[in-house]
């Protein structure tokens, strides 16, 4: 008996709403089990960035916790999976193709990164996915969003140079003329930093782009983006992704690239990657489709290994030594400070990277009691206990 796959991409909608429920569950529960990490702990009390804003709305609702801080970019995540889903609509002629493209985006290890942490990464994807969205749907480009992001964030720079190659392009002197001014106030607030004594950076910067990606996904990416140089007629998710490609990997010959800021705008790129990959794999025959499939799944399973990998890695703390564990500075903080509160102390003099981080958890600074990892004499032992497990053990002592 046949399946009816018409029937089955009508109800892709549902799967979608499935998957982010499911997605939504899977990520509240990790939430839990994170401490707030000293980058987090500095971006949130400097107020200097737009997620800095973000953490402190959702604190302001649900009270100064991990779930309060990272809820506010939960719920950016799910939008910005919504516009992923319509954006690959326009450019997939099946919705359930748009479906397995959103299931992708949502596996990915960098859009993870960006709902578990506090970090600009959802808000530079809202921002990126809704322009490419509104340009192609309306066939208009929406100078508002783009006189937005002009104040919000510093990759953006690379978007208005992209859209600046694209107003040449097509010869739309406004969207040029606009694009270059944007540019020049987005670089003049936060500064365009390509100083510094040279140095190469670049198998590190490739490392975090396959790590962001997953290797083999990124790998098919720029194959796509290579496919695509010689299509007479480019989107703009093209430009924006092969114009932010080309400055990280470049710059990184001669400085450190913050990938985490630029690497997000590769992603609205996904939705002609995967058209690529679909078209490729339904031009043939049945029977020569088994080595795109397996490309396919190979992809897919290096990918979900890398996802999990940050899942468990509090259950890595079980098999490995206390310092080895690749995400140790997102632990601990948080159960040691519930323990100095249950003990009655709520102020500590420790070293500054976890001063702030406990500052987070209602541990101020003082001199009275010492904190350290290191027994000194009289010293009360505080114990950080995963799964039955001590981890790691605290000391806490009078005096300096």
């Amino acid at each position: 008996m046949g399946i009816n796959l018409a029937k089955f991409r009508d109800f892709s909608l549902y799967f979608l709403a499935f998957a982010l429920i499911l997605d939504s569950i899977v990520l509240l529960w990790f939430m839990g089990n994170l401490s707030v990490s000293y980058k987090e702990a500095t971006i949130f009390f400097a107020n200097s960035e737009i997620s800095s804003y973000l953490g402190h709305l959702g604190v302001y609702f649900f009270g100064q916790n991990d779930f309060g801080l990272r809820i506010p970019f939960l719920l950016l995540h799910i939008v910005n999976c919504i516009l992923m889903f319509a954006l690959s609509c326009e450019y997939l002629k099946r919705k359930i193709d748009s479906f397995y493209c959103t299931i992708i985006f949502m596996l990915l290890p960098g859009v993870n990164a960006g709902v578990l942490l506090l970090s600009n990464i959802n808000i530079i994807l809202f921002f990126t996915l809704i322009l490419c969205l509104i340009h192609k749907r309306y066939n208009k480009i929406p100078y508002l969003i783009l006189f937005c992001m002009v104040f919000l964030d510093t990759s953006f720079a690379l978007v208005f140079l992209a859209t600046f190659f694209y107003g040449i392009k097509n010869k739309n002197i406004l969207l040029t003329l606009v694009s270059l001014v944007f540019f020049s106030i987005n670089s003049y607030i936060f500064g365009l930093n390509i100083g510094g004594y040279p140095r190469s950076y670049f198998l590190d910067t490739s490392g975090h782009l396959l790590l962001i990606f997953s290797p083999l996904l990124f790998l098919y990416f720029l194959y796509s983006l290579y496919r695509y140089v010689n299509i007479k007629e480019k989107p703009l998710g093209f430009y924006i992704a092969i114009t932010s490609l080309c400055f990280i990997l470049f710059l990184s010959f001669r400085q450190k690239i913050d990938t985490q800021c630029y690497a997000p705008l590769l992603i609205c790129f996904l939705p002609h990657s995967f058209s690529i990959f679909i078209s490729g794999l339904r031009v043939r025959l049945p029977q020569f489709r088994a080595r795109y499939a397996i490309s396919f799944v190979a992809s897919f399973v290096v990918m979900v290994f890398f996802t999990a990998s940050v899942f468990v890695s509090k259950f890595l703390f079980l098999i490995l030594p206390y310092n080895d564990n690749f995400a140790l500075r997102h632990y601990i903080a948080k159960e040691l400070a519930a323990n100095l509160i249950a003990s009655g102390i709520t102020s500590v003099n420790t070293n500054h990277r976890m001063q702030e981080r406990l500052r987070f958890y209602g541990i101020s600074n003082g001199d009275k009691i010492k904190l350290t990892e290191h027994k000194v004499p009289n010293s009360r032992e505080i114990p950080i206990i995963y799964y039955g497990k001590e981890i790691v053990t605290f000391y806490v002592s009078e005096g300096v």
